[in-house]
């Protein structure tokens, strides 16, 4: 049996080629998902493995399907030859075991590694320009002061307000309120 799997990393990307490409491969099963490689748990490529059995061929568009790292490649493809499943890659048309399929990878992995960099400097330069990243914050710096007013603020019998008491009127978690009191507290000192 043929077993195929398609991915792509994102939403935006579209699985149509990998797809039309394994099954005129004559692949029996095609698993495909989109989601990032780097992530630890690929499920449909699980499932995909999962229905491997010896003398079965697994079958993928290309090999940074599966990983960019060398040493990911390497494990993956002794991984099927133990298990006495074939493996083929339709776009590389490389030989798992030949010294290309080694330098394939390195090649794969120089790639993502300078993705990675690129990335990491883009977001520097938008730091730089002032943007800001993350979620909006819930509290202002004016409700912070409130909340702070309402804690110091005794009851009519004398107590005073609990955290959890002030988030109510807020509209917010209790760990939401000590936690930016505690930001607003540091810069203020």
């Amino acid at each position: 049996m043929k077993i195929g799997y398609a991915r792509v990393s994102t939403y935006e990307q579209n699985l149509e080629l990998q797809l039309k490409a394994l099954q005129e491969a004559g692949c029996d099963e095609v698993y495909s998902e989109k989601i990032s490689s780097g992530r630890v748990i690929r499920p449909e490529l699980e499932k995909a493995l999962s229905r491997l059995r010896e003398g079965d061929t697994f079958v993928v568009w290309k090999l940074d399907r599966l990983g960019r790292r060398t040493v990911e490649l390497l494990d993956f493809i002794q991984d099927m030859e133990q298990r006495g499943v074939a493996f083929q890659s339709l776009s590389d048309g490389i030989d798992p075991s030949s010294a290309i399929f080694t330098i394939a990878g390195a090649f794969a992995e120089l790639e993502r590694n300078l993705i990675r960099e690129r990335t990491l400097r883009g977001l520097e330069a938008a730091k730089a320009k002032g943007t800001k990243f993350g979620r909006k914050r819930k509290l202002g710096d004016k409700q912070i002061e409130m909340a702070v007013k309402l804690l110091e603020t005794p009851h009519k019998d004398g107590s005073l307000p609990t955290y959890e008491e002030v988030a109510e009127v807020l509209g917010v978690n209790k760990s939401t309120i000590s936690r930016r009191i505690a930001e607003y507290k540091e810069r203020s000192a």
